[in-house]
């Protein structure tokens, strides 16, 4: 017995419906790979940020004082943070907003994050989680384990790699360091 007009007109229908739902799902995956909306050009050069650094060091060593001493506090960028409640974090929301004007006059646009010894003040993002990358300044003892050590040009170290998914990282000064993550 075969199929009757209503059901073939049915099955044509749901396949319509379907196609037109899936379109724009798809021609906003090809935007977000090939514009790359978030990425707004090319991360700051290595002679940029040590002239950043250069210039905020005081205001990063306090950042640094006032992250080992609310080690609850794990992750602070201008719009989140985490942990998300201010008691879980051990911080007030006028600590937090101290945090906040001093990473942007510092001119940490994406805050830091601090799991650990480390902390990653995040300068500059470029494209999206799963496929972007970061530049910034650490604060260690050591660098990152999986890192690459670079003496030179981040950048220039980055361009010469074929496996692009690594994390460089030059020192600074001390317990500083400059890094360029595109994990």
């Amino acid at each position: 017995m075969s199929p009757g007009r209503p059901v073939i007109r049915l099955v044509v229908v749901v396949a319509a419906i379907l196609a037109a739902s899936a379109l724009p799902a798809l021609c906003m995956f090809a935007w977000l790979v090939l514009a790359d909306p978030f990425g707004g050009g090319s991360h700051p050069t290595d002679e940029a940020l040590l002239a950043q650094f250069q210039a905020k060091r005081e205001l990063l060593d306090e950042l640094v004082r006032m992250i080992n001493a609310d080690p609850k506090l794990q992750r602070l960028a201008p719009d989140f943070m985490r942990p998300e409640d201010f008691a879980l974090a051990g911080v007030s929301a006028d600590r937090i907003a101290a945090y906040r004007r001093l990473c942007a006059e510092a001119g940490i646009a994406h805050g830091f994050s601090h799991y650990g010894d480390p902390i990653e003040f995040i300068v500059y993002t470029r494209g999206l989680a799963i496929s972007g990358s970061a530049k910034g300044f650490v604060h260690a003892e050591h660098a990152d384990e999986d890192a690459t050590i670079v003496n030179g040009d981040l950048d220039a170290a980055a361009a010469s790699l074929k496996e692009k998914d690594t994390l460089l990282e030059r020192r600074i000064d001390g317990d500083w360091w400059l890094m360029l993550d595109m994990r």
